[in-house]
């Protein structure tokens, strides 16, 4: 999903991380799924209330789960969407951390967390950025934290701020 830009000798992966928490695309997942499982973009936008944009970006990181399709204006859920739609929490964590571990910057910093297992908020957010071009609306810190999280890639204490590898 990203883009390679020149930056001197090194290049960086341009990353667009959409701005959705967990629980507006689980929403979104579980909200289509109880409507059969598809709807035209447009009757959904009639159906949520939400802005146009914020729906967006709540699509684009469903999209980038593989847990909805779009084609044609019309949105579908994946099988990784059912499962999650239906599953216990765990289920929905498990399908989560499947998916997000493939994903940058989840995947860089998990591998980090691999190696160091505990790893400073600063050192972390240091390194993300430096090899990606992080693209989005909203808190970058926030999201990584919530979605990591939520999908026991790691675990965040805010009084030390540290990451640690979820165990």
């Amino acid at each position: 999903m990203g883009v390679k830009i020149e930056m001197g000798e090194k290049r960086k992966e341009v990353l667009r991380i959409p701005h959705a928490s967990v629980g507006e695309v689980l929403g979104l997942v579980e909200f289509l799924t109880a409507y059969g499982g598809k709807m035209r973009i447009s009757e959904l936008m009639d159906e949520l209330p939400m802005e146009i944009d914020d729906l967006g970006d709540v699509i684009d990181m469903a999209e980038l789960l593989n847990l909805v399709e779009v084609d044609e204006g019309e949105i579908k859920v994946t099988l990784y969407g059912e499962t999650i739609s239906v599953g216990s929490i765990d289920d929905k964590k498990r399908v989560l951390h499947k998916k997000l571990e493939k994903v940058e910057p989840f995947k860089t910093a998990l591998q980090l967390l691999k190696k160091k297992k505990v790893m400073s908020e600063q050192e972390l957010m240091r390194i993300l950025l430096k090899k990606f071009d992080i693209e989005m609306n909203g808190n970058f810190h926030e999201l990584f934290t919530n979605w990591g999280s939520y999908a026991e890639l790691f675990e965040y204490d805010a009084d030390e701020h540290v990451f640690r590898l979820f165990h």
